[in-house]
């Protein structure tokens, strides 16, 4: 009978447990969430400022940036969940008394994977399949809005400032097409100098060779002169291009990061295997750090947790930045496919494991 009671306990402080997790995992990611999109829509809004990228894709590339954000988010978020909830329960000395009932540290292993196994199933389909998707349809979006004025946002009536005030672009309508201007005005700084646009009509077309915007303007005249001289010039054209900023790499996904995952296994070329390296470590990274959260997450009674979640943060940031430099080694050939990234995720499983089973022998829990 004292058996059963004691297994019925152990099962009842290891559900216990794992609701503690999961709670504060649902509390930090909503957290990381809103800090991860507020920053991701500073980056959008900016590169709209300055002309980079049009506003009416705002929507659309935030919520395609999503899949994005979730790998960074889950791994970060299930490492900070469980330092946390196992901090508290040090804190307030329940995992003392859980000792005291023979809970042992290898019992913390089912509700840790029970919490860690579903979290990296998802970052795994989201990394290997939804976020190429999603790129590949931003890179998309992006092509088809660089053809249309309308999406561009484009007010008419409007003087919409653009590259911290060296474009200034005035259209009194534009057509129903979305790419035909009327009456178009654009005031243009560049190396001393000033040009001041205006023509009857204009378009938009991209290069399709180098992905370059371009503005055509037809039956108009430019006038230039500089800004500290008084030296002027008046030039009539039928038809004139203005190329247009273009949008900066970061906002543009690079092509491989748009490839289906199975043309990149097919191809296995040092960037291919990079990439492919670099969309399942998200996931072996959710075990690797729920491992390494357990005895980091030790601290004496009454000691406070933020300090833990510090050192925490600090470990993750090590941890990614030695897969990103992993990453280009690899796509440079640098280093072999074969060693890549799976070095960097075995030392970090290692040193958890080591340092897990030491202070279970300390605190006397092994």
């Amino acid at each position: 009978m004292h058996g059963i009671r004691d297994e019925a306990l152990l099962s009842i402080l290891q559900k216990y447990l794992l609701r503690e997790w999961a709670w504060t995992f649902a509390a930090v990611f909503v957290v990381l969430f809103v800090v991860m999109l507020g920053v991701s829509l500073g980056e959008l809004l900016n590169d709209i400022a300055g002309g980079r990228l049009p506003v009416g894709l705002l929507t659309d590339l935030i919520t395609l940036k999503m899949p994005e954000l979730l790998n960074t988010i889950l791994p970060l978020g299930v490492f900070i969940a469980v330092i946390w909830g196992l901090g508290r329960l040090y804190r307030d000395q329940e995992m003392a008394v859980m000792r005291s009932s023979g809970f042992r540290w290898q019992m913390m292993l089912r509700p840790l994977f029970n919490l860690l196994l579903p979290i990296a199933a998802v970052v795994l389909v989201v990394g290997v399949f939804v976020s190429p998707a999603a790129s590949s349809l931003a890179q998309q979006r992006l092509e088809e809005a660089f053809r249309t004025a309308s999406e561009w946002g484009l007010q008419t009536g409007q003087f919409h400032v653009l590259q911290g005030g060296d474009l200034v672009l005035y259209v009194e309508a534009v057509e129903r097409d979305g790419r035909s201007l009327r009456n178009v005005f654009i005031q243009q700084r560049q190396n001393g100098r000033e040009q001041v646009w205006v023509a009857e009509k204009g378009f938009y077309w991209l290069n399709p060779e180098s992905g370059e915007r371009f503005l055509t303007l037809e039956n108009g005249q430019i006038t230039e002169g500089g800004e500290d001289a008084l030296d002027f010039g008046i030039v009539r054209f039928s038809r004139n291009d203005l190329r247009l900023p273009e949008p900066e790499q970061r906002v543009r996904a690079p092509a491989i990061e748009a490839r289906p995952s199975i043309e990149l296994l097919m191809e296995r070329g040092p960037p291919e295997s990079a990439e492919m390296q670099w969309r399942l470590s998200p996931a072996l990274a959710v075990i690797v750090l729920g491992l390494l959260a357990i005895p980091m997450a030790h601290s004496a009674p009454r000691e406070g947790r933020g300090g833990r979640v510090v050192m925490g943060v600090l470990a993750y940031a090590a941890y990614a930045n030695l897969l990103y430099m992993c990453r280009s080694w690899i796509a440079s050939d640098a280093l072999p496919p074969e060693l890549g990234m799976w070095w960097v995720h075995l030392l970090v499983l290692v040193v958890a494991l080591i340092w897990l089973r030491r202070q279970g022998r300390r605190v006397g829990m092994a």
